[in-house]
């Protein structure tokens, strides 16, 4: 199933999701793809590319892209705090201990993937929203501006 994404200003989705990221106090200022700055929605999408087959549906794709975005932000940890904070997933994730291994082994695949394709973005997400626009799905990210300088 191929998803396409229309790029045509500030879709009503983006703002939807600016409001709610500065109501919440988040931040007090907001940028849509800040110029010479990767879109972080289509980032999210490279990322889940080889997993779109499994999530037909509005719930499960939802699922994969905050488990894309909780990998993504794990991913840009120090080495000792994202094993850790892996360590602390696996200890609450609801389900049998096979279950969260299965999700474990997902995180690990995104981290591994985010890294291998986007090593040196550093950029953390603060938010996501994905919207079922009936044969399509369209992501929006909120993210920290990247920090100039910082190397992995």
């Amino acid at each position: 199933m191929s998803r396409k994404r229309k790029r045509k200003g500030v879709s009503p989705i983006l703002k939807d999701l600016a409001d709610k990221v500065t109501a919440e106090g988040t931040t007090d200022k907001f940028l849509f793809n800040p110029k010479g700055e990767i879109s972080m929605s289509d980032a999210i999408s490279q990322l889940i590319e080889p997993y779109i087959d499994d999530a037909p549906n509005y719930n499960s794709f939802n699922n994969l892209v905050a488990f894309a975005c909780i990998a993504w932000n794990t991913s840009v940890l120090p080495d000792s705090q994202r094993n850790e904070a892996l360590g602390k997933m696996v200890d609450i994730l609801p389900g049998k201990r096979e279950d969260r291994l299965e999700a474990l082994a997902l995180l690990t695949g995104l981290i591994d993937r985010k890294r291998k394709l986007f090593p040196n973005v550093t950029r953390v997400i603060m938010e996501h929203k994905v919207t079922d626009l009936g044969n399509d799905f369209h992501i929006a990210i909120a993210s920290t501006l990247e920090k100039k300088g910082v190397r992995k």
